[in-house]
């Protein structure tokens, strides 16, 4: 039983309110964290008041604190893996990739201390210098999401954001509080200061009383429903920004001029690793016309053959359980709209090909796989709603344009992988698609920590990861007068 605790201003707080968190994969309790709203309260104002010091450090020092965090992780990375199965019902090869990720993020922030923070551009007049510096706004709440424990709120959010200047208070899901405590004992074990990086567990509660208090910048990964709540406040201030990634209706799209080997393993991996709960999952498959008989065929079969189960036991599955009862109900009712309309047998009615569904007798929240075809209809709500799950829909299309309108014809704009071996589509796709990110002869999934993730629409605005660095600075231009007891004006101006 792991006991959880709040790290505030470099200690560790004993739990006065707590909840109990679940293996998905076994329903048994594994840990018990806090849930106290005034915590958050202190935790800002410790980030506040270490704000100052922290800024004024040299920015390589600060960078040089993630270069020995990134040493701790690569001796605790079985520590880090297994914490990650456990809570989210991963593959153990998933988190392994995770852990890998996290790392990659700390590098590049332990990186990014020597590299340039602004750029010298020219002015208009000899006499005069101009550069561009970015600074630190202050306190920065990172609010994380499950799927991503480890990776998204303690390293694509708060590493750029610290290595900025910024002091930071991180709210982790209250479904997967555990391994973002193992990393703040981490960040405290590498010398962070106190009140630098602070952890706060807690419900949706306690991320509401952090996104209200005094904080400058608010990362956020999670529903789009308490996303646009957070952009809707911060609009209401004078100067809090924020940055928000919302989910998708990603997709994969496959045309006959492609490799059908690669796409088929393409397809496979974005739709249903992590049991499709991935906010760049290809929840849609947007296949070409005259080959989306063979490729359905081959699909299915290969799909059909795919294992569910715990991930620390053997045979390895390729997908573990879905992370809660809740959102396994709202898998199995999306699936169960697409069995009802099959059973209609209208013409461009959903036609179910391989009808997955729960395990039974067994423990845990696990679905196999649920696939089918239709001709695309956005009013569909299996079809262009969110679904999260193990949980495919196969849609065919004429042509390019055919496939570019099907892929833009959602609320949504995450991320899109793209089978191809014309170049010209390439650029068409790069042009017209409403997406964040495009991978060219690949899935929906590759996302890289030096690269921004970046969103539209619905899926949010800005970008995490690289893009982390931009959300959590200001720009400042500053111009330089050399000339000797006068000033020369730009524009021509006397």
């Amino acid at each position: 039983m792991y006991q959880g605790k709040n790290y505030i201003n470099g200690e560790w707080r004993d739990v006065t309110e707590s909840y109990e968190t679940v293996n998905p994969a076994t329903e048994e309790v594994y840990g018990t964290f806090p849930n106290r709203v005034e915590e958050a309260g202190l935790a800002v104002t410790a980030a506040r008041e270490s704000f100052d010091s922290w800024r004024k450090e040299s920015r390589v020092r600060r960078a040089e604190y993630f270069d020995v965090l990134a040493q701790l992780i690569k001796r605790d990375h079985d520590k880090l893996k297994d914490a990650i199965s456990i809570e989210t019902g991963k593959n153990l090869n998933e988190s392994h990739a995770e852990v890998i990720e996290a790392l990659h993020m700390c590098q590049f922030a332990a990186a990014s201390g020597r590299e340039a923070f602004g750029t010298c551009v020219a002015s208009e007049l000899p006499t005069k210098d101009a550069y561009v510096i970015r600074k630190p706004r202050g306190v920065v709440a990172v609010i994380s999401p499950w799927n991503f424990p480890l990776a998204i709120g303690s390293f694509w959010s708060s590493a750029p954001a610290l290595v900025e200047g910024n002091t930071v208070v991180h709210k982790p899901s209250e479904l997967t509080p555990m391994v973002n405590q193992i990393v703040a004992e981490l960040y405290q074990e590498a010398g962070f200061p106190a009140g630098v990086f602070n952890l706060v567990h807690g419900d949706g509660k306690v991320g509401a009383t952090l996104v209200r208090g005094d904080v400058d910048v608010i990362l956020f990964t999670g529903s789009s429903e308490v996303g646009q709540d957070i952009r809707t406040h911060c609009a209401s201030t004078d100067s809090k920004r924020t940055c928000i990634e919302c989910g998708s209706k990603s997709a994969t799209i496959v045309f006959d001029d492609g490799d059908m080997e690669l796409a088929l393993d393409a397809a496979v991996a974005s739709a249903f690793k992590l049991s499709g709960q991935r906010c760049v999952s290809s929840g849609r498959l947007i296949v070409q016309r005259s080959i989306f008989d063979k490729f359905a065929e081959e699909y299915t079969n290969r799909v059909s053959a795919l294992v569910t189960g715990d991930p620390f036991k053997s045979p390895a599955p390729f997908y573990g359980p879905l992370i809660s009862h809740e959102q396994m109900d709202k898998v199995e009712a999306f699936n169960q709209l697409v069995r009802e309309e099959d059973a209609l047998d209208d013409e461009g009615s959903a036609s179910v090909l391989l009808n997955g569904g729960r395990l039974d007798p067994d423990p845990g929240y696990f679905l196999t796989p649920f696939v089918y075809k239709c001709e695309w209809n956005r009013d569909k709500p299996f079809l262009s709603q969110e679904v999260f799950g193990p949980h495919v829909a196969l849609i065919p299309f004429n042509d390019l344009d055919d496939a570019i309108r099907i892929y833009n014809d959602t609320d949504y704009g995450l991320a899109l992988g793209v089978v191809t071996d014309d170049f010209r589509k390439h650029r068409r796709l790069a042009q017209e698609c409403t997406t964040g990110m495009l991978y060219i002869n690949g899935g929906s999934v590759a996302a890289e920590s030096h690269l921004p993730f970046s969103s539209w629409k619905k899926s949010g605005y800005g970008s995490s990861a690289a893009g982390t660095y931009k959300a959590v600075t200001h720009t400042m231009s500053i111009t330089v007068n050399y000339e000797e007891g006068k000033v020369q004006w730009a524009q021509g101006m006397e």
